[in-house]
């Protein structure tokens, strides 16, 4: 009875070999159970080799065993190797993104924001069983692709109570980002809202962005289409504190102002209000000016000052042909052109604004000052002097009058210390901390509430604010809204592509396969 119980020693070997593979594979850990059955298996089948050592060599004598012990053997060999590829392979695995609109790659910011990161990060997402995860899902796992010590967990509130509470989870669909020891609740779960996340938790100090007010500029406070309330939350959300200053009422620029704007005045700064401006550059300040168009010498003060800096405004008005063929008109000049600076280096957007002028630089701005355009319009644009034909609804190019384009529409000013060398190549790559720098733009239209969404407009703004702020690592392009892709066909497309699909390609399949039925009847 024993010696035929022990005959089948072979099969229940490579069984308990099995079960210990297999409870390893589900627990991800050689448990009691797990050793026992392989400590087991390996005795069993080493006693039943011992037991029928002749029996084992006769048969593998045989010739039929013999071929079919080769064909294991090869068979296992295979196997094995492919296993060992795969291991070797699987954490080092290369996606690519086929889709049009890049749906599954995440943005430039974000891949500057990961990289940034020491330690692990840990994201939860508290989702239902009446929610679908799958979204989030994805969008951890390309963060995970990307930074391999970004772990996520989706968590059902109603069977995990206690975890939800001490997050201080108030409602189904949050998402709560750790790093360092710190935590930040998201409000939008998708990339945008994530990475915001966690630059707050890389940023540890919020710098204050003041924008002035008193002289009809656009207000971070306006929610109208002409108002700056969407630029300012996209401020706020790189970790950005936003207030206004009034200069009037002001004895000097706060000393905790990282970049003070001037957005869109429409009368000029009074002697004062420059003194204090003059003095905060003086102190190693940033300023930012956004200077709308205007006839005659309409910004006496701010042009003087700008230009003792090497910034110059045209008293002109660009037009752009190009903007007609996308839907615009003549006073919406596309940027398409930007030179290698710390700005727009990477930068491959276009940017479209709306009623701008020039501006320029001097050749010779002065001691210590390094002045470089940073973005110019496209060639068949023009910057326009004679305002009173625009006004007639009139625009022609006057050569030796009006300037062709390119023409420039941003640049800044670097103003280091008398003490420091200005070599431009060192001020090039990028500023001290204690230089001072005004960048200008010739236009304030472009991050209104109406324009700021627009190809690049809110990208460059930013990049500018992060220049000014010495936060160059947040100049990017940042994530962008989804946006769902439709295959729109006439009704003559349609009719064919059901044509194919659906009736040619089955006939064709259908034809093969009695042709070749036919064919093996004949020869048979």
């Amino acid at each position: 009875m024993l010696k035929k119980f022990e005959k089948y020693l072979y099969i229940v070997s490579p069984i308990l070999v099995l079960v210990s593979l297999f409870s390893f594979y589900l627990k991800r850990d050689f448990g009691l159970l797990s050793i026992a059955t392989l400590v087991s298996g390996l005795l069993i089948g080493l006693l039943f080799f011992m037991r029928f050592y002749e029996d084992v060599v006769k048969k593998i004598t045989k010739r039929k065993i013999r071929y079919g012990i080769n064909s294991v053997i090869i068979t296992v060999v295979v196997l094995g190797i492919v296993v060992i590829v795969y291991l070797v392979l699987m954490d080092r695995n290369k996606r690519f993104d086929l889709t049009q609109v890049k749906r599954f790659t995440l943005s430039d910011q974000t891949t500057k924001v990961l990289e940034g990161l020491e330690g692990p990060v840990n994201a939860y997402a508290f989702y239902s069983k009446q929610m679908d995860p799958t979204g989030i899902r994805e969008l951890f796992g390309q963060y995970n692709y990307n930074y391999r010590d970004f772990e996520f967990e989706i968590i059902d509130p109603d069977l995990s109570p206690a975890q939800a509470e001490e997050m201080g989870v108030t409602e189904y669909g949050q998402v709560i980002i750790e790093y360092g020891g710190r935590t930040e609740k998201i409000k939008n779960n998708n990339e945008e809202g994530i990475t915001n996340a966690l630059i707050k938790l890389l940023q540890t100090e919020v710098k204050k962005i003041y924008f002035i007010s008193g002289h009809g500029e656009r207000s971070p406070q306006e929610y109208d289409n002409n108002g700056y309330d969407q630029i300012k939350g996209a401020i706020e959300t790189e970790n950005y504190a936003v207030e206004e200053l009034l200069l009037f009422r002001a004895e000097r620029v706060p000393e905790d102002a990282s970049v003070v704007v001037a957005a869109g005045p429409e009368t000029d700064y009074a002697p004062y209000e420059i003194g204090l401006l003059d003095e905060y550059v003086q102190s190693g300040g940033r300023l930012f000016f956004l200077i709308d168009p205007a006839e005659g010498n309409k910004y006496v003060n701010i042009a003087s000052f700008l230009e003792k800096y090497g910034l110059l405004l045209g008293s002109d008005i660009i037009i752009d042909p190009l903007s007609r063929v996308l839907s615009g008109d003549f006073f919406m000049p596309v940027i398409n052109s930007y030179t290698y600076n710390p700005i727009t280096k990477d930068f491959k957007l276009a940017t479209f604004l709306r009623i701008a002028r020039s501006v320029s630089t001097k050749d010779d701005p002065g001691e210590n000052i390094f002045v470089r355009i940073v973005a110019s319009t496209g060639d068949a644009s023009w910057a326009e002097t004679n305002f009173e034909r625009l006004t007639a609804g009139k625009a022609n190019f006057d050569e030796g009058v009006d300037t062709k384009g390119p023409v420039p529409i941003m640049a800044y000013a670097t103003i280091s210390r008398p003490s420091e060398s200005n070599e431009e190549d060192e001020m090039f790559e990028e500023h001290k901390p204690e230089d001072a720098v005004i960048a200008l733009v010739g236009d304030s239209d472009f991050v209104t509430n109406a324009m700021y969404q627009t190809q690049g407009n809110k990208d460059l703004f930013l990049n500018t604010i992060n220049f000014l702020a010495d936060r160059g690592e947040l100049i990017s392009v940042r994530p962008k809204q989804q946006e769902s892709v439709y295959l729109t066909m006439t009704a003559q497309q349609g009719r064919i592509a059901f044509l194919v699909s659906i009736i040619l390609i089955p006939l064709f399949s259908i034809a093969v396969g009695i042709y070749i039925t036919i064919q093996r009847r004949v020869r048979s």
